[in-house]
Order: structure tokens, then C-alpha cells, then sequence
């Protein structure tokens, strides 16, 4: 796997949150994408009008374990709903560039039921085999993984970032408590690099800045190493929703999905949009537009 120069994310058996490399450490994203030219002319937007020079351009494909393993048994017809919502395991990584402004990243999700973190090991060896040489992090939709699986798999993949989901099933686990969200992320150790919460899930709803902004200051102040990212409706009409969390946490990593599609987007039965729908190339270039004006300012 073709990973960036002194790309190391620190000692594996510390329990301490690690550093994000800085040429790393901050990125916009956008789901559903799988051409490499669309992926090229989003990074030449980001670079057009971003204020920080290392903020990268999140381009972000959704799995799930379904998809990632074809002789899984599971009913015909879960497996035709997953495969009509999710590309599959040869499609995945059609979108990845060698784009130096370009953070590869596939989302893995247990959306469609609490059994994705079994086998997580596996499925994650499975990621790096059809993400390809341009991949770069995995992010887990994953209410709380076993600690103990995710430092296994960050031993032996040292430079893949993983991107920890704390979505509205982990914040529900941890009792809605700050303290506790804090202290399960805690013990993850070097094992995660980022934080993303996302209240949303793929559904388009947008963000509560109320909500979110207790929970950033204690996750920076208790894991200063973490990198911290947003999401939740974000979209070129709703860019504005960010601004309280940018004025405090100018250079947050924010992330995008459903807005970004078109307005008649298929959704599956539970109301996530699609992912194999892709991200509408206009409407992307504007929201990274529209952001780049609100994120890294002084």
C-alpha cells in the first residue's frame, strides 16, 4: 500500500491518543465518490480556496461487511438490499487518486445492523486488500469496536488512519454522557487518529452545534492529540451550520454525504441516502467553496 512520506502514527503499545501527522491532520470530506477525475477537480477546488495549505480533501466511499464478503450467509434479500445501496468490493476504491491533496478513505458502516463489529479484523484486511494502493485511512461506522482488535489492526497497518464514528447508537451507549464518551475514546489509545461525530449518519440532518461543542472541548482538552472532525447536513446550502464550532475550532475536519447529492436522490428503507448514488460534482465544489470561507480563519 503506497502511503505519504514518514507517515507513522507513533508507539502501538502506548495508551496515549497519537499525533496526527500535521501534513494529516485536517481534511473536508465528501462521500460517493468514484471517478478519479471528478476526485482530481475536487482537490483543485479545495486547493483554489482553502486558507491552510495542509487541509486535504476527504474523498470517501461507503462498505459494509455484506459487501466485502461475497460468500457471507445472509438472507437473499439482505443481501440484494446491501448491494443495491453499497458499490461493490472490485468498485470500491474506482474514485482514489495519487492527488498529494487527497485523503483516500473508506467508510465502513454498520448501519443495516449491530453485526459489523464481528469480524472487524477481517473485514478491515479485506478494506486494505480492494482499497488499493492509494488508500489512506478507514473510518468506522462502528458503535464502539473492541479496543483490543483495533490496536491489533493498527500494529499491523501502522499507516492507515482510522477514523472513529461516534454516531447517535455510540452516544446512546455511553448514556449521553460526555465523561463516559471521553473516556471509551480514551481507550482506544493510539489505535484511532480522528474523532468524528455525527449525529446524522448518512441521513442529511443537520448538526447542533449546542450539542456538539461540550463534547469537542472535553475530547480536546482530555485527548489533545486526537484529531477532531464534524458532520451532520452539511451541503452548499447549509454551511452556515458550522460556523459556531468554526469560530471555536477553526481548523475542525468536517465531512459530507447526503447533502451533496441530488435533491431526488434514492433512499433506502431506512432513510439513508444511497451510496452508490455519487456525490453531484457542482454541488460539491460549491460546499468545499462555501467552507473554505468559514474554516481556518485566525
Amino acid at each position: 500500500m503506497k502511503n505519504p512520506e514518514n507517515f507513522q502514527t507513533g508507539n502501538e503499545e502506548s495508551n496515549e491518543i497519537s499525533q496526527v501527522p500535521e501534513a494529516y491532520k485536517i481534511y473536508t470530506g465528501i462521500c460517493d465518490v468514484y471517478s478519479p477525475e471528478e476526485a482530481r477537480e475536487i482537490a483543485d477546488e479545495l486547493r483554489a480556496n482553502r486558507k491552510n495549505p495542509f487541509r486535504k480533501a476527504m474523498i470517501g466511499v461507503m462498505t459494509h461487511p455484506i459487501a466485502l464478503n461475497s460468500g457471507l450467509l445472509v438472507p437473499r434479500h439482505v443481501r440484494r438490499e446491501i448491494e443495491s445501496i453499497f458499490p461493490s468490493k472490485e468498485e470500491m476504491a474506482g474514485g482514489f487518486t495519487e492527488d498529494p491533496d487527497v485523503l483516500n478513505t473508506i467508510h465502513y458502516a454498520d448501519l443495516y445492523g449491530p453485526d459489523a463489529g464481528k469480524d472487524l479484523l477481517e473485514n478491515l484486511e479485506l478494506c486494505i486488500k480492494y482499497g488499493g494502493d492509494f488508500l489512506h485511512a478507514i473510518q468506522l461506522d462502528v458503535t464502539w469496536p473492541n479496543p483490543s482488535g483495533l490496536k491489533e489492526f493498527k500494529q499491523k497497518y501502522p499507516d492507515t488512519m482510522i477514523i472513529l464514528q461516534v454516531g447517535k447508537f455510540a452516544i446512546e451507549k455511553a448514556n449521553s454522557d460526555p465523561q463516559e464518551i471521553t473516556k471509551r475514546l480514551k481507550e482506544y489509545g493510539s489505535s484511532i487518529d480522528f474523532v468524528l461525530l455525527d449525529l446524522s449518519m448518512g441521513k442529511g440532518v443537520g448538526m447542533n452545534a449546542e450539542v456538539l461543542l461540550p463534547l469537542l472541548r472535553l475530547i480536546a482538552d482530555e485527548a489533545p492529540g486526537l484529531g477532531l472532525a464534524v458532520a451532520g447536513g452539511l451541503g452548499p446550502e447549509s454551511v452556515d451550520i458550522l460556523e459556531p464550532i468554526a469560530r471555536e475550532f477553526p481548523d475542525i475536519s468536517i465531512d459530507a454525504q447526503g447533502n451533496l447529492k441530488h435533491k431526488d436522490a434514492p433512499r433506502d428503507s431506512q432513510g439513508h441516502l444511497v451510496s452508490t448514488h455519487p456525490a453531484d460534482i457542482n454541488r460539491s465544489r460549491e460546499y468545499i467553496r462555501k467552507s473554505c470561507e468559514i474554516l481556518d480563519n485566525e
